[in-house]
């Protein structure tokens, strides 16, 4: 933290520069990206319309020396190539690097989202199986107060014990 009055005043400066120069350079940057998003979905029209838009942006990012003019006039000459590209019919896709690298990274939280959820489907089937496997078989029916109530024997005369003695007899073996 400065002390002195005019390195406080240098770094309240400088922060006011550096938000100024972000600005242009964020302005210059998002006209690029319009442009390529012009160039890859093969809008010719879109792609010259910006064009001389995403040059200014750039030539006034060299002025201001948010970018060197060298940088500058390599950023025009790319998009100017891929421009002429795409006006003779070559296929030019123009993806910026952090297009790309949010591509990929949508693509590995897709895959590794379903390879959990097949691990996931895969132990709830051997949940299932085991506790399957553990449960015991269906029980009989338990029987009611009134069906395990155990009949006594009805009393029998001794005429209707002779009856029943006579028919085992006559069921059975012929007496000889």
């Amino acid at each position: 933290m400065p002390n002195i009055k005019s390195a406080k005043k240098r770094v309240s400066v400088t922060a006011t520069k550096k938000l100024q120069n972000q600005m242009v350079r964020s302005q210059m940057l998002t006209a690029v990206k319009k442009f390529n998003a012009a160039i890859s979905e093969n809008n010719l029209e879109l792609a010259k319309e910006l064009m001389p838009l995403a040059s200014s942006k750039i030539d006034a990012a060299a002025k201001k020396n948010v970018i060197h003019k060298n940088a500058a006039n390599r950023k025009k000459s790319q998009i100017a190539r891929t421009l002429s590209q795409l006006e003779k019919g070559v296929v030019v896709v123009k993806v910026d690097a952090k297009t790309l690298k949010q591509a990929e990274q949508k693509a590995a939280a897709a895959k590794k989202a379903e390879e959990a959820a097949a691990i996931k489907a895969q132990r709830n089937e051997a949940k299932k199986a085991k506790e399957a496997a553990k449960a015991p078989q269906p029980a009989k029916k338990k029987a009611t107060k009134a069906e395990t109530k155990v009949e006594a024997p009805k009393k029998t005369t001794k005429k209707a014990k002779a009856e029943t003695v006579v028919e085992e007899v006559a069921t059975g073996d012929e007496i000889k």
